[in-house]
């Protein structure tokens, strides 16, 4: 299966949707499917800005709402988690997963499916420890906590997802990066990009402490991130490496020059939201602040309107969108085993994109997708040449020597490594001229039945059974569902145009059960004057109905009004 991954969207899905029809249109190699790690922005309408983390200035619509809308449709099966800056009253709707549009999938707010035998697992949001042991309390319209704390991930989710058992073929997608993942690649490169990391780094606080707990339990094939907007690549052996077993690098991470002895290193991608340090750290930055690893960085043209852009061309008597490359653009990519793809066969020579004849597919895409009008000379390419047509096989591995290779990508923009193409073997094979099958995780489906009763959406989380009674309790579901199936829609079609349920096993396809269903009107439907919704507003949403009455649970989520 050949998949493409792409770190921070903010909104820019023309350009993603484009880079990669360029990408098949230069190597003749069709993509599967398309995961997203992250500040996706499912923004339907500018009602939807009441219930996205960012600061006024930062509002962009984006180009999601073309897909809502019906106006475009996704043009390879996309899987989507969500981050820290999202719309997150259309993704609350959809907590336990749905289609955000039509063939752009949810994994809510954990998650767990299967794509043509390959199983992506997900955890939406990112960490704070002062939230992590509540329930899911916050409601629309969020207030200026709440709407920070709605994205921030629970105990109640990790623990669902710690009851996976672990599976060959799996790839995890989380926003936030595992604590101490830093520590198993190339640390010096990524402190050389990222100086604000070190002290982090040295005191593994760098990341998310549940996520590393799920690294270890789950032991995927690969783990995709985003969040901190750089490309890294990591190699965690499990034989090895445990949480007994976390190297300290104080004294042999590499020394960072000072500018002076007051110089104050920040992350310059730091969008820094209104209040948020009422809800983040209460002290004082240090000298050698490090800024919050827990925030996105957002460079500050990151929401730059085209005006804007405009604007600045004449002011600076530039192109703001020029690329330029930087001394390391095309430097060979580190050795074994820092390199993500290290040891996979060399790229065909026809298959090899060069500058002369790549037309900066990257860059070319984004503009296109952004409405901005290119011209014939298309500047240098955004990242290495080479990196586009990559591909990495599945590493095959004893269970004493699993694996798991990590890999961080930038967010959407000019000059970053924010997408990576890789071919992976699959449990099943690959049905040619169809598009790829989605299915239901039986298992993540009795986790859920299983403790449903725990969730909470109140400020107090419910006490969760002990870990013997939650094995007791997934059994007796999987037994369930393996004797009696899934109550799901028939495939045939009443001559009256209904249909019936009926009792099935085995695997079944996502599309049988849950059918995009838009709720919120979009952009075009709103009047001149924005009439027609609503950012206080809330919706039952069908696909939560469905999800919930497949498995005979209540919907805590948005039930329908009485």
């Amino acid at each position: 299966m050949r998949i493409a991954v792409q770190g921070c969207s903010h909104g820019s899905l023309n350009a993603i949707y484009d880079t990669v029809i360029q990408y098949q249109q230069h190597t003749s190699k069709p993509i599967d499917l398309l995961l997203l790690c992250g500040d996706f922005q499912a923004l339907r309408s500018k009602h939807d800005f009441a219930s996205l983390a960012v600061p006024p200035k930062y509002h962009s619509l984006g180009t999601f709402h073309e897909y809502y809308s019906g106006k475009k449709k996704a043009p390879v099966l996309t899987l989507v988690i969500g981050g820290n800056h999202e719309a997150s009253n259309y993704m609350w709707e959809l907590y336990h997963g749905g289609w955000l549009a039509e063939n752009i999938y949810y994994l809510g707010a954990a998650g767990s499916v299967y794509v043509d035998g390959l199983r992506i697992v997900g955890a939406s949001g990112i960490y704070k420890d002062h939230d992590y042991r509540k329930g899911h309390f916050e409601k629309v319209p969020y207030n200026n906590s709440t709407l920070r704390s709605v994205y921030h991930i629970r105990e109640y989710d990790v623990m669902k997802l710690m009851q996976l058992s672990h599976r060959d073929h799996t790839i995890f997608l989380s926003h936030d990066w595992p604590i101490s993942i830093a520590r198993h690649g190339d640390t010096g490169a990524l402190l050389r990009r990222k100086p604000f990391f070190r002290e982090e780094i040295n005191s593994n606080t760098l990341g998310s402490p549940p996520l590393y707990t799920l690294l270890n339990h789950i032991q995927p094939s690969y783990w995709f991130s985003a969040h901190l907007h750089v490309k890294f690549a990591a190699l965690y052996d499990h034989a090895t490496l445990t949480s007994k077993a976390i190297p300290k690098l104080e004294a042999t991470l590499p020394s960072i020059p000072l500018a002076g002895d007051h110089a104050l290193e920040r992350n310059p991608d730091e969008i820094n939201i209104d209040d948020e340090d009422e809800f983040d750290y209460q002290q004082p930055a240090p000298i050698l602040a490090t800024g919050n690893p827990d925030e996105i960085t957002i460079e500050d043209d990151e929401f730059v309107e085209p005006q804007s852009q405009a604007a600045q061309e004449n002011e600076e008597g530039g192109d703001p969108d020029e690329i330029t490359i930087e001394d390391d653009e095309f430097d060979e990519p580190p050795t074994a085993p820092l390199d993500l793809l290290a040891g996979q066969p060399e790229v065909n020579a026809k298959d090899e994109l060069r500058v002369d004849d790549s037309a900066d597919l990257v860059e070319e895409a984004r503009k296109k997708g952004n409405g901005i009008k290119t011209t014939e000379t298309i500047g240098a390419p955004v990242q290495r040449v080479k990196e586009v047509v990559e591909a990495s096989k599945e590493e095959k591995v004893s269970p004493e020597g699993r694996q798991t290779r990590f890999l961080a990508l930038d967010k959407c923009g000019p000059g970053k490594d924010f997408i990576q193409f890789f071919e992976i073997d699959t449990a099943s094979s690959v049905v040619m001229d169809r598009p790829p099958r989605l299915t239901f995780d039986p298992e993540w489906l009795a986790i859920s039945r299983a403790l449903h009763p725990y969730f909470s959406t109140s400020i107090q989380q419910s006490t969760l059974p002990s870990h013997a009674a939650l094995e007791q309790l997934i059994s007796d579901e999987k037994k369930r569902i393996e004797e009696e199936g899934l109550l799901v829609p028939s495939e045939t079609v009443n001559e009256d145009g209904t249909v019936d349920l009926v009792w099935e096993k085995g695997l079944v396809e996502v599309e049988r059960v849950q059918k995009f269903w838009p709720t919120a009107p979009s952009q075009d439907q709103l009047g001149p004057n924005g009439e027609g919704g609503s950012g206080d507003q809330w919706y039952t949403n069908p696909q939560t109905e469905a999800f919930c009455g497949m498995l005979g649970i209540q919907n805590k989520v948005n039930p329908a009004p009485m």
